[in-house]
């Protein structure tokens, strides 16, 4: 099975927030991180803890990664993902 690489516009405020929002689920979802956005308290229970961090950590960089320098290094210290 071939990974597919999916880029979108790193958020930079000049461009729509709605729709970078949108497109940041999206690959979220694509990659499996999607509920990492609802919170760790909403994760399944039956998750394991190390699973849960790594969720969140995954889910973190692929935000981060997506956003501009600018906008970066004002939010490189938030650690819950649905804030990011």
């Amino acid at each position: 099975m071939s990974e597919r690489k999916y880029e979108i516009e790193k958020f930079n405020r000049s461009n729509s927030f709605v729709l970078w929002s949108i497109k940041m689920r999206v690959l979220l979802t694509t990659q499996g991180l999607a509920k990492a956005l609802d919170g760790e308290d909403k994760l399944p229970i039956i998750m394991k803890a190390y699973e849960m961090i790594e969720l969140m950590e995954r889910a973190k960089s692929t935000i981060l990664l997506n956003l501009s320098n600018e906008v970066l290094i004002e939010v490189t210290e938030e650690n819950d993902v649905a804030a990011l």
